[in-house]
């Protein structure tokens, strides 16, 4: 197998929406934003993931594995979990991390840490390890975190599968660009503009009855 198809293989595996992490879980306070009535079609769930992926959370992740390829993994691990604006996104990244390590240590064989670990720092060291290449990984990477959130909406909205297909469409050269961008970003490129989406994550903590635990 040559090395291009296992890294796509790899990758494939470890961001498909059936790797074991339990993803399916989390809506990263869209849940909230869709009950306050923010996203009521396909437009207003694409234009909210964009603005996630090129100004908020989605950006400072991507950075943030990004330089897994470049800097000591544990003072990113640092920055990401201090980059948490709220208690529940605190803890959907260090269960999504936890149990993605544990997940990988299938390929990787590494022990499982005591630690709390962001996942975009899980995901992106044992990328590195792996030697998988960055631009690829940072697209898969991407791309499950805009997946996810779309399913979200085709559950909640309800947006229907064409309208969430559609909505991964359109997403689908922001990702690129997005990936782009956070290839050649430094530390000091992290930072978040996506105050509705902050306030919708901290709201969510008091949502009663919900269905996602973020």
């Amino acid at each position: 197998m040559s090395p291009d198809a296992s890294h796509l293989l790899l990758l494939l595996n470890w961001m498909s929406p059936t790797f074991p992490i339990g993803s399916f879980a989390y809506s990263h306070g869209t849940e909230q934003a869709i009950m306050d009535g923010r996203l009521a079609d396909e437009a207003g769930v694409t234009q909210w993931i964009s603005d996630l992926l090129q100004h908020g959370s989605g950006w400072n992740d991507a950075v943030l594995f990004s330089l897994c390829w470049e800097t000591d993994p544990a003072g990113l691990n640092d920055m990401a979990l201090a980059l948490c604006g709220s208690a529940e996104r605190h803890l959907e990244t260090t269960q999504l991390g936890r149990a993605f390590s544990i997940a990988a240590s299938v390929w990787t064989g590494a022990a499982t840490r005591d630690t709390p670990i962001a996942y975009p720092i899980a995901a992106g060291t044992a990328c590195r390890d792996f030697g998988l290449p960055r631009e690829m990984a940072l697209i898969a990477f991407l791309q499950g975190f805009a997946a996810a959130l779309v399913s979200v909406a085709v559950r909640l909205v309800p947006l229907g599968q064409s309208h969430g297909l559609a909505a991964l469409r359109n997403l689908s050269p922001v990702i690129a660009a997005v990936a782009e961008c956070a290839r050649h970003a430094g530390p000091d490129a992290l930072g978040s503009a996506t105050l509705l989406s902050d306030i919708a994550a901290m709201r969510h903590e008091q949502l009663q009855p919900r269905i996602f635990r973020t």
